[in-house]
């Protein structure tokens, strides 16, 4: 007998509850049960486990095998639990997905009329309908199971890009079972699913014009051809990645006899640009945006491309057009000027290797590079209708002899313009070839030849002044002062300009009004090559103000006069006398020795013509010193 039982039974005992619907949307039911503990249980339908019986199917009635150790098997019908949920519905929306992003953007507007069938995993026709005047649609009473629908647009509509973002916002025509097909999806019992949208849009209309340039205007004319076969690209931001999207080659314009260079995309809505391809045919982009008419307009950059653009459901962008006409050339030589005369002479060899940029005066780009060829030969083609400097780089130790000193076809044109080692500006027109742009190049050429160097005291101020009988690839000079108990020069003024490189005999001058005037202040120029190199001028210096004092009498005088010279130190002195045009006359003392105190000498002014002079006081061959004297007759 059975642990429980202590008389025989008949039948295996069991306790039985249920069915009960489980809560999957499936319509299947379950039961749950009690036995006495070794029972055997089997399950006709359904998972058996312990204490219950779980997933039997709606309207499958279930067995229950129940063996008891010590009873009789025992055989128990269930009746099938009622878990109908009722068949399922799906639709919602189409619309006119204008910015072309895939997503239901506020705003934009449900499509009516759309034809819409659902269809079965075997692609059997279940039901039909149509968008209502929202664009919305909707399937109901369907019974659960794996299904697709499709979308007929209307003629002039394409489907938008499928699954980008929001389900609830997306659409979800990806040709999955055909063309305008959704995915197959699954509808369970009681199910509304109303998340099969559709977005459509009207292609956008990109194009239009190749042409060649014939006047060289920069715009299109209506007597100028177009050029076909060649390729246009169409560059799309999809989704954050710029792509290829399409491609044309430019030919005839349909329905017209005789219209070249026609190129026309029909593209979703979007983000762009158009770029031309334009083989090495020896022509050239024309300049961009010339003008104020779009339609004939050039709109290429340098690299073949229009600006960035965007357009939205059946819009027209057919102003983008691209003009070309012959490059400019640009050339010629690089030549080592040994006498340093800045002219191509006679014998003078030529440089190989030497590198050469041409650069856009507007924008600082470099558009084309060259090496210079065991002539010295040089080319830069492809060159735009623009302005360009050239910059040149020399050998080590190298650098650029005089400019301009002979015709143009002789010269050397590396004037530092725009920096080291460059040229002026050239302004390039189409066709034409500029053939004498040259560098002449010497071995460590001396920057400035210094004729002289001053200074000297006016009133509160010390004067330096100095003269360059011929600077090269000078970028700037800078004053420096040293007074008598400081280290070290420092520097004075900021940067003072060269007035121009290769003029010969180019005066300077600087005013310091913040000396101290009770010490010597000592002077120097220190000239900055372009390359940032340096060299310094001699030496001058200002005495202290109380150091010596001057005075002339009788002034204005005849033929003689007295010089009253106070001075607190012994020293030897310099009197020399010049005009008013600073022409030297005659030297009144070569070396004039004061002692210290007061001294007094005459000059002798027998054969000095009647006029106004200056007395030129110097010590230690620098001028400390200037007396202005008149001479009457």
């Amino acid at each position: 007998s059975p642990v429980n039982c202590n008389i025989p039974c008949a039948n295996s005992p069991i306790t039985i509850s249920g069915p009960v619907c489980e809560p999957n949307g499936t319509g299947t039911y379950k039961i749950n049960f009690a036995a006495v503990p070794g029972t055997i249980v089997l399950a006709s339908v359904g998972v058996l486990s312990p204490g219950m019986v779980t997933g039997i199917p709606m309207g499958v009635n279930l067995t229950l095998t129940v063996t008891t150790p010590g009873c009789d098997t025992r055989v128990i019908v269930v009746p099938a639990g009622d878990c109908n949920l009722g068949n399922a519905s799906v639709g919602s929306f189409v619309w006119h997905d204008i910015n072309g992003d895939g997503q239901q953007s506020p705003g934009e507007p449900g499509i009516p009329g759309v034809h819409v069938v659902l269809y079965d995993q075997l692609s059997n026709i279940i039901a039909q309908t149509s968008t209502g005047v929202n664009g919305q649609y909707l399937f109901t009473d369907v019974i659960p199971g794996d299904y697709f629908i499709r979308f007929n647009p209307p003629s002039n509509f394409s489907f938008t890009f499928p699954n980008i973002g929001d389900d609830n916002l997306d659409s979800d025509v990806g040709n999955f079972n055909g063309v305008g097909t959704t995915a197959i999806f699954t509808l369970l019992a009681g199910q509304t699913d109303l998340t099969l949208d559709a977005g459509l849009y009207r292609c956008a209309s990109i194009g239009d014009l190749v042409w060649y340039d014939t006047n060289k205007n920069d715009v299109y004319d209506i007597l100028e051809n177009g050029i076909n076969g060649l390729r246009v690209n169409l560059w799309r931001n999809h989704f954050g990645t710029w792509v290829i999207w399409d491609f044309k080659y430019t030919g005839p314009k349909p329905g017209s006899p005789s219209d070249d260079g026609y190129f026309n995309f029909c593209a979703p809505p979007g983000t762009y640009f158009v770029e031309v391809i334009m083989p090495p045919l020896g022509l050239v982009r024309a300049r961009q945006d010339i003008g104020s008419n779009e339609e004939i307009d050039s709109d290429i950059n340098t690299n073949g491309r229009t600006i960035n653009f965007s357009v939205t459901s059946g819009q027209s962008k057919n102003d983008l057009g691209a003009g070309f006409y012959p490059m400019a050339v640009a050339g010629n030589l690089v030549w080592r000027d040994d006498n340093l005369n800045g002219v191509q002479d006679i014998g003078e060899p030529k440089v190989q290797g030497v590198f050469v940029e041409a650069v856009e005066l507007s924008t600082g780009n470099v558009t084309a590079t060259a090496v210079t060829d065991s002539d010295g030969i040089y080319t830069l083609d492809y060159l735009e209708k623009q302005s360009y400097y050239l910059k040149f780089t020399p050998p080590a130790e190298y650098t650029a002899t005089i400019p301009g000193a002979a015709p143009d076809n002789m010269d050397s044109d590396v004037d530092h313009s725009y920096g080291i080692n460059t040229t002026r500006a050239f302004s390039m027109e189409p066709s034409n070839e500029n053939n004498n742009i040259d560098m002449g190049i010497a071995f460590g050429v001396l920057p400035v030849n210094w004729l002289d160097v001053t200074a000297t005291r006016v009133s509160t101020d010390n004067i330096i002044k100095w003269q360059v009988a011929e600077q090269w690839n000078v970028s700037h000079y800078i004053l420096e002062r040293k007074g008598e108990k400081e280290p070290d020069f420092y520097q004075l003024s900021g940067k003072i300009d060269v007035i121009k490189n290769n003029k010969p005999n180019v005066d300077y001058s600087f005013i310091d009004s913040e000396a101290n005037e009770t010490e010597v202040n000592y002077y120097r120029v220190k000239q900055v090559d372009f390359d940032g190199k340096f060299t310094f001028s001699k030496i001058v210096y200002v005495r202290p103000v109380e150091d010596i004092v001057v005075n002339v009498f009788p002034n204005p005088a005849k033929s003689w006069t007295n010089l009253e010279i106070s001075t607190s130190k012994i020293d030897d002195v310099k009197v020399d006398l010049y005009d008013v045009e600073g022409r030297f006359i005659k030297q009144i003392y070569n070396s004039l020795s004061l002692n210290s105190g007061e001294n007094i000498v005459t000059i002798d002014l027998e054969g000095i013509l009647e006029g106004v002079y200056s007395l030129r006081f110097i010590s230690n061959n620098d001028v400390f010193l200037n007396k202005k004297l008149i001479i009457i007759k």
